[in-house]
């Protein structure tokens, strides 16, 4: 999934930066050639997609990001353009880092900025992996990353939740509790019915869905409602 970014990037809900191997970063955040960009250590799974000129890693766990922000100073020392930020992803999140003017590797930040309407102040792409199954508003969340996507952007999101069968859901329902009372976890969610709910509040369109393990992981790619409706005027 990350492989498919590019442009401006954030991630929420990073943990511990299990994606950071697959994102491809421009020349602008690695200070090489143009041509010759640092790729994934993943790069062999790659797909096609476009570089990345900055990363935003948001995720509200201090302990997290500094466990992210370490494996990435090791594996990818010198990239610039890249920021940190502890907080939780239904806030307003901070404008995109400068890749080109950043003097220092990385940036860190525990406060959340105001939305701006500047397509300069949004992101190109923006990613989740299992995050509507610990959020108390997953439809809400999705919404407030709308209004940080720039034109033509995306929001790509790994999640799991029911599946397709009627005796599969009712294991996830007995065993959802306490699961989610150790991890924070709700894995029995309707992912569909929250992709639904978004569409109805009006600002994200679901542009692909897949499903693999039974129906249980769910690969979303949305726009913003906007940009259909431009294309529609078109």
């Amino acid at each position: 999934m990350a492989a498919k970014a590019r442009g401006k990037v954030c991630e929420v809900s990073v943990g511990t930066g299990r994606n950071m191997g697959f994102y491809e970063f421009g020349a602008l955040m690695t200070g090489e050639v143009e041509g010759k960009e640092k790729k994934g250590k993943k790069g062999e799974e790659r797909e096609e997609g476009g570089k990345v000129t900055s990363f935003t890693a948001v995720d509200k766990s201090p302990q997290m990001i500094a466990v992210a922000r370490e494996k990435f100073s090791r594996e990818h020392p010198g990239v610039r353009g890249v920021q940190w930020v502890v907080q939780d992803a239904s806030l307003p999140l901070p404008p995109p880092p400068s890749s080109s003017s950043s003097t220092s590797p990385t940036s860190s930040t525990t406060s959340p900025a105001s939305s701006s309407s500047s397509s300069e102040q949004k992101y190109d792409t923006i990613l989740q992996t299992m995050g509507l199954c610990s959020t108390p508003a997953p439809a809400a969340l999705l919404l407030n990353l709308s209004n940080h996507l720039a034109p033509g952007g995306r929001i790509l999101l790994l999640e799991h939740g029911r599946g397709y069968w009627g005796w599969l859901n009712n294991i996830l329902d007995a065993l959802a509790p306490g699961h989610a009372e150790r991890f924070g976890c709700w894995w029995n969610r309707e992912v569909g019915g929250i992709l639904e709910e978004v569409e109805k509040m009006g600002g994200l369109r679901v542009v692909e869905v897949r499903r693999r393990n039974w129906g249980t992981t769910w690969w979303v790619e949305l726009r913003r409602a906007e940009d259909e409706e431009k294309e529609g005027e078109g």
